[in-house]
């Protein structure tokens, strides 16, 4: 699962200087470059105007504006490391323009460099401490970094500001985090952090002391493991895996009742016996910590690709269509009832009833286990990846030179015939 992205999107028109006609004419042909998409040509025209006229602030902020323009553009395409050097120098460029550090923050909480963010977030504020945005990102940040004491009246802040705004929306998503904030510290406020290498781990004290750890990052470590094997990625960021008994978990996620863990950059895990349930907790991490690759590639990928993929390396390839016809045969219509594939809702979050979620999860599943068997596990990636910049069919096509729509007419053909 995903937290929806908040982007301040930006209008500014690029400015003309009134310096020399040589200046004018560089700033007016890197107008042109950035009017059509051509960053790389807009900037190596304003850095050479700004050799012949390096005090002019306009030309600063024009160039700051256009490496914003790229530094978006190559976010949207999914190369965030590029995209974060550009917004860097925006940011530096023109430090006045609030967008430009919101982006960049956003950036920084999406590759979880929390200090990054923060200081990001707090050097903004002291140019726009009006800014609503920017106090909602600084309690989404210090929430990640379990600094949640001080999250709080970073939302109450974002609350007040959106609301003095009237801006409905951001108000509601500011509560929603300032609620989320105040369960969470509320439960977790006296546990235990254990760090490892690979992992920090928030759990209950009454949990059996360090030995907790110890046992669960083995199992933490191989599902790790076998993941990154899988898909042939493996983040370099540590994981913050937070552990809840069960009723806790309900009460920190606010989740449904079919939810048995949950990515929000953060994996949460109802655990009850560390032991006893092993296998389960193992499985369950596979399930979330596929939805943090995912992230990686596309925090905005579709849930048919990021539930069925997660499922598929949570249960083992193969079990797709045995779970979905099971479920089918104890349905109304049966098998002939099977939910069309490209029907299914970008995020499955839209679903409120419980049997439709079930049944788009079920789908999810065996679909992209098909696609596993017949394309390969490095297919799906390319697919997310393609998916990034085009819709679902035509990121296909590119990822595995196939129709969707021929592959799913391939899938509903062996959903009759299973055993």
């Amino acid at each position: 699962m995903r937290l929806p992205a908040r982007l301040l999107l930006l209008g500014l028109a690029l400015l003309l200087p009134a310096a020399g006609d040589d200046v004018f004419g560089l700033n007016d042909q890197a107008k042109k470059a950035l009017e059509i998409g051509h960053y790389d040509d807009a900037i190596l025209l304003l850095e050479k105007a700004r050799r012949l006229d390096a005090q002019n602030d306009v030309l600063r902020r024009n160039l700051g504006w256009a490496h914003f323009k790229r530094g978006k553009d190559l976010l949207d395409r999914g190369h965030v490391t590029q995209a974060a050097a550009d917004l860097m120098r925006a940011v530096e460029l023109d430090p006045s323009e609030t967008g430009y550090a919101l982006h960049l923050a956003q950036v920084h909480l999406r590759r979880f460099h929390l200090a990054s963010s923060e200081a990001t977030l707090r050097a903004a504020l002291t140019h726009a401490d009006d800014s609503a945005q920017a106090w909602l990102l600084l309690g989404d940040t210090l929430n990640l970094a379990d600094r949640m004491d001080e999250a709080a009246p970073a939302y109450d802040q974002a609350v007040d500001l959106a609301e003095a705004a009237g801006d409905a929306k951001l108000a509601g998503f500011a509560r929603e985090s300032r609620a989320r904030n105040a369960r969470q510290l509320d439960v977790e406020r006296n546990y235990q952090t254990d760090s490892t290498p690979s992992f920090v781990l928030r759990y209950p004290l009454d949990t059996g002391g360090p030995s907790f750890g110890v046992r669960l990052v083995n199992v933490l470590e191989r599902a790790r493991s076998d993941v990154g094997n899988a898909l042939g990625i493996f983040p370099r960021q540590k994981i913050t895996v937070v552990l809840y008994p069960p009723e806790e978990f309900k009460r920190a996620t606010a989740t449904h009742d079919w939810v048995g863990g949950l990515f929000d950059r953060k994996i949460r895990l109802p655990i009850a016996d560390v032991v006893r349930d092993a296998p389960v907790i193992e499985a369950t991490f596979r399930h979330e910590y596929t939805h943090l690759v995912v992230s990686t590639l596309d925090p905005r990928c579709a849930s048919l690709i990021n539930e069925g993929l997660a499922q598929v390396l949570e249960t083992g390839r193969g079990q797709g269509l045995p779970r979905l016809v099971d479920h089918l045969d104890a349905r109304p219509g049966g098998r002939e009832a099977l939910p069309e594939v490209l029907s299914l809702p970008r995020d499955f979050m839209e679903l409120g009833d419980a049997d439709q979620v079930r049944s788009a999860y079920l789908v999810s599943h065996a679909f992209v286990d098909h696609v596993v068997a017949h394309q390969g596990m490095a297919a799906v990636v390319r697919w997310i990846e393609a998916a990034r910049e085009q819709p679902l069919d035509a990121a296909y096509r590119q990822a595995t030179g196939r129709n969707l729509a021929d592959e799913e007419r391939m899938f509903r053909e062996r959903v009759p015939r299973a055993p």
